[in-house]
């Protein structure tokens, strides 16, 4: 037997069947109206609205029942606002509370206590918050105090001062995370202070060593990383001053130096003790510029020497190039009298192997020509053969084309046109069949297409439904969330995601089940109340608390009302009415009644159910929630 699930609508509003309601019910218009209207006068808006439309279904389009339908709606929904905006300022109030931002906490527990002045959880929280904000403003002023003066002293480099501070107000409120924080900030901010100091200390002591070694570029790198750490530094600012000074004296000894010793490599040593002499102007008496032009002088005296023989030796070599390039030219002119002579032997040649050729081209010439007509004819046949193999393995168009390349060698072949005649009839027959193919293919994919399009058309409104579901679902709202789901699935677009969905809350409300207040089945008699008794449920998940009933209609192709209340000793605190629907299949009912407030705000002890006129059979009454 297959079995239907019913949700609740409209922020815990009735629940109804998808099929709607029959006419077969035996109470009267009247009767639902009279019930209708007792429920709006108590104020019990969610009931009242449930008569109302089962009235509606007595008398389609009744003025005064759609008239009165309409007021419970605003009332539904004026109720829904109020109370979704006192558990905003709830839900506000108790994470400003949990971030200790008690201020705030208090001015969102007042504004829900303006809404319901008389819940207790609330007032509990306001109170508790009052005394702690009490009893802190006495400490404010003397920590405030000590915060402000601990920033100040941090600002003025005076750590352990500014530290002392903070721990003063760490003392009133231990608590407090921020004295944690400064004190944190000021050991950091003095570590790096400390830090600077050394490598500042570092950064001078090895700038006097690297000048000492005369390296004035290190020296001043040095200076410059330690007036990056202090820039007002007066005496590391006089020293770089110094080093800038010896620096440049010692550039130029250096430029002038390296010029020198470049010359002195490369042997232009007339030019290099120039350049050595230059040094001895910037550094006066400088030894390694006055040992270098010592030992240049010999070295001049050496190279004058040199090349005066240089010159005599390049004079004798041109004498005998000369003779030598008189002689190379008579050579030549003998080698081009030997080489006329040989050329005309070669043409002699030449001519008699020309007359000899072309008498063996003619000899060739005619046997080439008996020859070819032998070829042609094997041409012809191995042409047929393949041909006719392609026809046997009914590679159709690959033996026709054959067949017609032996008309290039025999246009009036009788085989070859015998032959292609039998391929076109046989290609002929095989074009109907796939005539008759795509014909098929074509009504197969015009079919798919129409079922696209009929997906595509519906795909938006399929689209809405799935995302409306999300929400709901993402909100806990999980009748909700069924009811689009259901929605999406019954559009047949082949998705499978709404039913995984209502698969997966399902499982999530039977995992996470509250009370099951009834072991065995059993039959609700007319007008006849069940009452059933629990504990109360923790608080913190009464907002998120779903009843679960699974009924089965007694009487199949009626349909009519069963009421369920909720209250405590103290008496009835809210309720709701199920339309039974008027089918013989047994239905589960899911309601939000984690919606009411009366459930929320008091410690509700049982559940009672009174099926008005006829009798149902119940299996299941369940407390479930959400998470």
């Amino acid at each position: 037997m297959r079995r239907y699930i019913i949700f609740g609508i409209l922020f815990g509003a009735s629940v109804l069947c998808s099929n709607g309601i029959q006419a077969q019910n035996n109470e009267s218009y009247e009767s639902l109206m009279r019930s209708g209207n007792t429920k709006f006068s108590d104020k019990d808006y969610i009931s009242a609205k449930t008569y109302y439309e089962m009235a509606l279904k007595r008398k389609p389009n009744d003025a005064e029942a759609k008239k009165k339908l309409d007021q419970t709606l605003v009332k539904i929904q004026e109720d829904s606002e109020r109370q979704e905006i006192f558990y905003a300022h709830l839900d506000a109030g108790d994470a400003f509370n949990a971030q200790n931002k008690y201020a705030e906490a208090l001015a969102e527990y007042d504004k829900a206590l303006a809404i319901f002045p008389d819940d207790k959880y609330v007032g509990t929280q306001a109170e508790t918050i009052r005394a702690i904000l009490k009893e802190r403003q006495d400490k404010q002023d003397a920590y405030d105090t000590a915060i402000a003066q601990g920033n100040t002293l941090l600002e003025e480099e005076n750590f352990d001062a500014a530290i002392m501070q903070f721990e003063t107000a760490k003392e009133i409120f231990p608590n407090d995370n921020l004295p944690k924080e400064r004190i944190a900030e000021a050991k950091r901010l003095q570590s790096l202070y400390n830090e600077k100091v050394t490598r500042f200390n570092t950064l001078t002591e090895e700038a006097n060593n690297l000048a000492l070694r005369k390296n004035f570029d290190g020296a001043i790198q040095k200076l410059n990383q330690a007036l990056e750490i202090f820039p007002d530094n007066v005496q590391a600012q006089q020293k770089l001053q110094e080093l800038q000074g010896s620096k440049d004296i010692n550039d130029r000894y250096n430029a002038i130096i390296a010029e020198a010793d470049r010359m002195y490599e490369s042997k232009s040593y007339k030019d290099a003790k120039v350049q050595y002499q230059n040094a001895l102007a910037v550094v006066a008496g400088d030894a390694y510029a006055t040992e270098m032009i010592a030992r240049l002088d010999p070295l001049i005296a050496q190279q004058d020497a040199e090349e005066a023989a240089r010159i005599a030796a390049e004079q004798e070599a041109a004498r005998l190039a000369a003779e030598a390039e008189a002689a190379r030219i008579a050579a030549e002119q003998e080698a081009a009298r030997l080489a006329a002579e040989e050329a005309a032997r070669k043409a002699a040649e030449e001519e008699a192997a020309r007359l000899a050729a072309e008498a063996e081209a003619a000899r060739l010439a005619a046997e080439a020509a008996a020859a070819a007509e032998a070829a042609r004819q094997a041409q012809i046949q191995d042409i047929l053969g393949t041909a006719n193999g392609l026809l046997a393995e009914e590679k159709y168009v690959e033996a026709k084309n054959k067949y017609q390349e032996v008309f290039a060698v025999d246009a009036g072949n009788a085989t070859a046109t015998a032959k292609i005649a039998e391929i076109d009839g046989i290609l002929a027959q095989i074009a109907a069949a796939e005539e008759a193919a795509r014909i098929e293919r074509e009504r197969l994919a015009e079919a798919e297409r129409l079922e696209r399009e009929r997906i595509e058309s519906l795909r938006p409104q399929y689209n809405a439904f799935v995302k409306e579901g999300d929400k709901q679902y993402a909100a806990k709202a999980f009748d909700k969330a069924v009811e689009n789901y259901v929605k999406a699935d019954e559009l047949n677009i082949g998705e499978t995601y709404p039913a995984e969905m209502i698969a997966r809350i399902n499982k999530i409300i039977e995992d996470n089940k509250l009370y099951e207040l009834n072991k065995d089945a059993f039959t609700m008699t007319a007008n006849t109340p069940r009452r059933f008794t629990f504990n109360p449920v923790d608080v913190a998940s009464r907002r998120s608390n779903y009843i679960i009933l699974k009924a089965r209609n007694l009487t199949p192709g009626k349909s009519f009302p069963m009421i369920v209340s909720f209250g405590s000793e103290s008496g009835k605190n809210g309720g709701f009415v199920l339309a039974i629907n008027e089918s013989e299949e047994e239905k589960t009912y899911i309601f939000r009644i984690g919606g009411q407030y009366k459930w929320f705000s008091e410690n509700n002890t049982w559940i009672e159910l009174i099926s008005e006129n006829d009798d149902v059979e119940v299996s299941l009454v369940m407390i479930s929630r959400s998470n």
